[in-house]
């Protein structure tokens, strides 16, 4: 990636010097050509602007596809580092986090950093190099004039940045936390729209997004202020160089100290500059907002687990036998069920019920390695789970939810999230045990149906049995069903229920419930009291 980035500079920097040959030696033609000499004479400048003419652009070409190419090599690296943070934390590291927030910063912070390379570091160095060149270039000719353009160069290189620093930091990171407050509330408004609409709300919420939106607007509009400033002040520069230029260069000339056909090029050479002199406010405006987004992103990062992963973590056996003994489950200083014991050997089935805010889902996260256990122990064929790698633990024991996610792809699709390599036939097999496969035999496109989003195109029944299919792919040896029959009608709950119960005694299976007929149906039952 550095070999690509250093090569991709060096042609920018010959991109940008062609463009300011191209100026340069076109002044010197077009000033030594007045003076009528023999043809032959003007052979190597006519040579040197076609060549700085198709130089340019293919130049460009070759410096945009070499960093792009190192950029999006980069970003990939930065958007797995931030899914491996927000693995690593979830779900307790994410409890105060927005959905729409979190999503904000996966891509638009995480995009910022390629424009880190592209549109900061890389022009201001191209650039930087590009004015050296020209100011050395005219000392050469006229030590005078090319002192006069350096002092406007440096001055505006130093002033620009310093104003926009200065007046712009604030606005421009507002703006990246503003935007990531409107992802919010876009992506809660559009999850909750029907019930926002039902219980007469979206006035409220259309307000709230309207006053987000204002501000935000207010914020890029002063940022696009401070861009346009910085703009009028590169012009007053170069034009200030321009006369000032013409003024030495022409003392110059009539001292014998210069040659009259260099007249044009000393003049001219600030208008060289005007290009990369003109990019001083957007890259400082970029770096400021890039700044703000590096912040966000870093905070992604620090992001701590709730569960400290053992150094050498102990290997779980083939044995599916969970015993949990004095358990208590909650979280960072809140103790939500104590005292829990049961027995799961392999094959059994048994309900775990209590009322609201018995910690029901907290201990279903327990027993995932998601949330470290308050006190007690959780075992699995006679190994403390304590001592085990996460990953080995979520793959025995897996986790079905009340709403887990079904996500606006083909049913395909959402059940290889469990098994990306995943044959048709294995996904045949699952719908089936799940319950659903002759609803997805009847679809026109078969496994390639599109569920819309969230499953919005498919019944509530029919998305929990496909969360249940996506499940029993994975094949784990001991399923948490978490409230599986909550929002179905009974006869669907029913049904559900009892293609749930058919699998086992393949394998083990808890199901957290509040439902008395469901405890009821599977007999076996363990009653948690919030502590």
């Amino acid at each position: 990636m550095k070999r690509r980035l250093v090569a991709g500079w060096t042609m920018g920097v010959a991109a940008q010097l062609s463009v300011i040959g191209l100026l340069l030696t076109s002044a010197w033609l077009i000033s030594r050509a007045a003076e009528h000499p023999p043809v032959l004479y003007l052979m190597v400048a006519i040579v040197s602007v076609r060549a700085f003419g198709l130089g340019r652009a293919v130049l460009r070409y070759g410096e945009r596809l070499l960093t792009h190419d190192a950029a999006f090599a980069m970003l990939t690296r930065e958007r797995v580092a931030a899914y491996v943070a927000l693995d690593r934390a979830a779900p307790v590291g994410m409890a105060h986090a927005r959905r729409g927030d979190v999503v904000n910063r996966v891509v638009a912070d995480i995009d910022a950093l390629q424009d880190r390379q592209l549109r900061v570091r890389l022009p201001m160095t191209i650039n930087l190099c590009a004015e050296i060149c020209v100011v050395a270039l005219v000392s050469w000719f006229d030590l005078q004039t090319g002192l006069l353009l350096a002092a406007v160069v440096a001055a505006l290189q130093l002033g620009i940045p310093l104003l926009i620093a200065h007046q712009g930091g604030v606005q421009e990171r507002s703006v990246a936390g503003l935007h990531g407050q409107m992802s919010a509330q876009l992506a809660e408004a559009v999850t909750a729209a029907p019930d926002l609409v039902a219980y007469d709300a979206a006035g409220y919420v259309h307000s709230r997004l309207g006053d987000t939106d204002r501000r935000l607007v207010d914020a890029q509009l002063k940022a696009a202020w401070l861009n346009g400033l910085g703009s009028v002040l590169v012009l007053i520069g170069v034009g200030l160089a321009v006369a000032l230029s013409a003024l030495t260069a022409s003392a110059a000339v009539v001292a014998g100290g210069l040659r009259p056909t260099l007249l044009a090029v000393l003049v001219l050479a600030p208008v060289a500059l005007l290009e990369p002199l003109d990019t001083i406010p957007v890259i400082e405006q970029q770096r400021q907002r890039i700044r703000s987004s590096v912040d966000r992103i870093r905070a992604l990062a620090s992001l701590q687990s709730p569960v400290v992963e053992p150094a050498n973590p102990e290997p779980l056996r083939s044995d599916g036998t969970l015993i949990v003994r004095n358990l208590s489950v909650g979280w960072p200083g809140h103790i939500a069920a104590s005292g829990i014991d049961f027995t799961v050997r392999a094959g059994e089935v048994i309900a775990l019920g209590g009322p609201s805010g018995s910690g029901k889902s907290t201990l279903a996260m327990t027993l995932l390695g998601l949330i470290e256990p308050r006190s007690g122990t959780i075992t699995l064929g006679g190994v403390d789970l304590k001592y085990c790698a996460g990953t080995d633990i979520r793959q025995r024991i897996g986790l079905l939810q009340q709403d887990g996610h079904i996500f606006s792809t083909s049913i395909r699709e959402n059940l290889r999230i469990a098994r990306p390599n995943a044959t048709d036939d294995a996904l045949w097999k699952a719908l089936e045990r799940a319950g659903l496969r002759d609803f997805v035999r009847s679809l026109p496109a078969g496994l390639d149906t599109e569920v819309g989003e969230n499953g919005s195109r498919i019944s509530g029944g029919e998305r929990q049995r496909l969360s249940l299919a996506r499940l029993l792919l994975a094949e784990h040896q001991i399923l948490v069903l978490d409230e599986p029959t909550e929002h179905l009608d009974r006869a669907t709950a029913e049904a559900l229920l009892d293609d749930v119960l058919a699998l086992s005694p393949a394998r083990s299976i808890i199901v957290i419930t509040h439902a008395r007929w469901v405890r009821d149906r599977i007999g076996r039952s363990v009653t948690l009291q919030a502590a």
